[in-house]
């Protein structure tokens, strides 16, 4: 039984959640085809993975931060579950049990709530709707640059302004951090410091943390290093990366990145930065946030995660090589904010059109008409209520319809059917051989 505070009203939503009215969703419409479109103009394929899965699968290859967030909960047989918290573990399972198959690269997309148990606020609810891609069997820099440039291509798509990408390399700080000997545990808050760029707290950290202070130097610098090539070069010149094999291969990796994104033409709207460090302990190299200047929190991200499907097949007792893999999520509640605070301007919904049938002989004709212009297109719904007409062009008004089609007895004698433009007013008899012409030309619906 739940405790008193517990109590909830009928009409109550949990914490956390809200009900989307029809304005919100047509917002959310249009971004999510936009999404679509560019991913599957890059050949992405979606894939639907389910809203809840075993906690142990859900929970592969992630920190205790995130699994701390997630809703969970076990069935009637004790099972552990829980509502996803993002979709790559999700995936990843996926590519690590059906895709093997499936020649490379494999690339996905998904559009699909994702659920956390956080404090709510402005762009992170406790139910949100994530869009991504998975791009699977793609070792090298080629796939990153590819991922990275498609989330451009995506945001730029909704109509996003002054987008900047910020790269690091989650590879390269590792590498560092295996050269510099200290602990994985010290290493994991530096991690933390760094990527919230606490340069403070930082600096406390290293007073206790046990490496040279050569490299005590390259971590104090990570945070502030932003910029192009050159930023990856300092960090080389640092520590002579010559001398650390694996330093050397990041940092060329990311180098390569860089160098193909100028290709693709999207140098404008990247910046390196080795202070991006990304949370979840899945990713092994290239990582990426994307930040507009009247948002404050990243809108989306993404990164390289060599290790993860390879740790779902060694958990059915499979082994075999690493499969390779890159993604991205974008949130579309956070771009939503975003387009709002940057004063974008959505599309409208189609016009609306509304048929009334002013004698029930007249109501076969009506219906089957208005069923032919809803296959070519156009948006119709119909008086369905059977009010007076002065009481139907009323809610075809608050309605903001643009058009009442009446069909009247001594029209359709004629062949032809009322038509009433709610927006200036007038009306006018038009064959009904032509309305589908006459509608066009009163939309602008081509």
């Amino acid at each position: 039984m739940p405790r008193a505070n517990d109590v909830v009203t009928k009409t109550q939503t949990p914490k956390g959640t809200v009900d989307l009215m029809p304005e919100e969703a047509w917002k959310r419409q249009f971004m999510e085809r936009a999404f679509t479109r560019v991913f599957e103009s890059w050949g992405y394929q979606e894939i639907r993975t389910p809203t809840f899965e075993y906690f142990n699968a859900l929970s592969t290859g992630t920190g205790l931060e995130l699994q701390d967030s997630m809703f969970v909960f076990q069935d009637k047989a004790g099972r552990l579950l829980a509502l996803r918290p993002e979709n790559t573990a999700s995936i990843a399972r996926v590519a690590a049990t059906k895709l093997l198959a499936v020649p490379r690269p494999i690339r996905l997309y998904y559009i699909a709530p994702m659920f956390r148990y956080d404090e709510p606020q402005a762009g992170r609810q406790r139910e949100f709707w994530q869009a991504g891609i998975e791009l699977i069997g793609v070792p090298g820099a080629e796939g990153d640059a590819e991922v990275i440039t498609v989330f451009i291509d995506d945001l730029q798509s909704v109509g996003l302004k002054d987008l900047k990408v910020d790269i690091g390399h989650v590879g390269l700080f590792l590498s560092v951090v295996k050269a510099s000997g200290i602990s994985w545990d010290e290493a994991d808050v530096l991690r933390r410091l760094i990527d919230k760029k606490d340069f403070n707290g930082l600096e406390k950290a290293l007073v206790d943390v046990n490496c040279s202070e050569e490299f005590k130097e390259v971590f104090r610098r990570l945070p502030s290093l932003r910029g192009g090539k050159e930023v990856v070069n300092d960090v080389g010149e640092l520590i002579g990366s010559d001398e650390f094999p694996e330093i050397k291969v990041n940092i060329e990796n990311l180098i390569e990145a860089y160098d193909l994104l100028v290709d693709y033409g999207v140098e404008d709207s990247i910046a390196l930065d080795l202070g991006i460090v990304r949370g979840l302990d899945y990713y092994t190299g290239t990582v990426f946030e994307a930040y507009v200047p009247e948002f404050d929190l990243a809108i989306g991200g993404g990164g390289r995660y060599d290790n993860l499907i390879t740790e779902f097949r060694t958990s059915v007792g499979v082994a075999g090589e690493t499969i390779h893999a890159t993604g991205f999520s974008i949130g579309i509640d956070r771009t939503l904010i975003a387009l709002e605070k940057q004063g974008f301007g959505f599309p409208k919904r189609p016009p609306y059109f509304m048929v009334i049938w002013l004698d029930d002989s007249l109501r076969n004709l009506t219906l089957k008409t208005s069923l032919k212009l809803r296959k070519k297109g156009f948006t119709v719904i119909s008086e369905v209520r059977g009010r007076k007409l002065s009481n139907a062009l009323e809610y075809a008004n608050k309605m903001n319809v643009t058009a009442v089609l009446l069909f009247g007895k001594k029209e359709v004698e004629k062949g032809k059917i009322a038509v009433k433009n709610m927006k200036t007013g007038e009306q006018e008899e038009v064959p009904i051989s032509d309305i589908e012409k006459h509608l066009s030309k009163i939309s602008k619906v081509k």
